[in-house]
């Protein structure tokens, strides 16, 4: 049965992903997430529902636009296939519970914000604030009894506020000494609320996420510079680094965080 839910898990998250691509693209322009239906972007033309099946649709079009020919961007089913691999792994964490819940809304916020940001290095305000008040409004469950934020085992809710102040406060913190010390923005004010986000689900474990985004951020940005392409900040935004961090935090957290005090020789 586990095998079941985890395929169907991921069936329907690469549809959901089909929907992450639609508000990645449409909510930078102000346009209607509902209407009008999926159309191509180059000719206009209403995509078939046989047209619209998330990642085989494209491999069956070679890419292309069957009544146009123009190219897709492969950034569309690499967005499915990740949404999906995302919600099976996810089921295979939390399985059928209230957890499952809160981390799919999580992870999918995520994606969709770090679409935008990688395409036009804003995070929105219209998908992020509105995420964030739902996910404060689940800590009133704790009162009753009822499982709630954060994502990371044995955490109380009030891990959760904390996390909200030390994740925001930190880059917030990063931001003032950028500006003081080195004249320029280190970091936009939409990554300082992604920051605070993330640590409504993380608690205190945000400042794990945070330095494994500055981690993997570091990388890419010596690997691009290597090869003398543009430096990592105008190619690749610091929201998808932030999200690669936190997911991997949701999964691995508490084993990262007890193989680093063992490294370090404290535990």
């Amino acid at each position: 049965m586990d095998y079941f839910y985890t395929i169907a898990f991921f069936i329907f998250g690469a549809v959901i992903g089909s929907f992450v691509n639609v508000c990645a693209y449409r909510i930078p322009k102000g346009e209607s997430i509902a209407y009008p239906p999926s159309h191509c972007p180059s000719c206009g033309e209403a995509i078939r529902y046989a047209d619209n099946i998330p990642v085989v649709s494209y491999l069956i079009l070679g890419g292309k636009c069957r009544s146009c020919g123009s190219r897709i961007s492969l950034k569309y089913p690499i967005i499915e296939l990740l949404t999906g691999a995302l919600w099976a792994i996810t089921y295979s964490r939390f399985g059928l519970s209230l957890e499952l819940g809160y981390g799919l809304f999580f992870i999918t916020i995520l994606i969709v914000l770090s679409a935008i940001d990688y395409d036009i290095k804003i995070i929105p305000n219209k998908v992020l604030i509105p995420a964030m008040i739902i996910s404060a409004l689940l800590l009133v469950l704790y009162p009753l009894n009822i499982k709630t934020i954060p994502l990371i085992e044995n955490l109380s809710s009030g891990w959760a506020i904390g996390g909200f102040f030390v994740g925001g406060g930190l880059l917030y913190l990063i931001a003032i000494m950028a500006r003081l010390f080195f004249k320029k923005d280190a970091m936009g004010g939409g990554d300082i609320k992604l920051a605070a986000f993330i640590g409504l689900y993380l608690g205190g474990y945000v400042l794990l996420a945070l330095f494994i985004s500055f981690a993997l951020g570091a990388i890419v940005g010596i690997v691009m510079i290597s090869r003398d392409k543009k430096s990592a900040k105008e190619m690749i935004p610091f929201g998808p680094f932030m999200a690669a961090g936190s997911i991997l935090t949701i999964f691995f957290g508490p084993q990262l965080w007890l193989g680093y005090l063992s490294i370090a020789g404290l535990s």
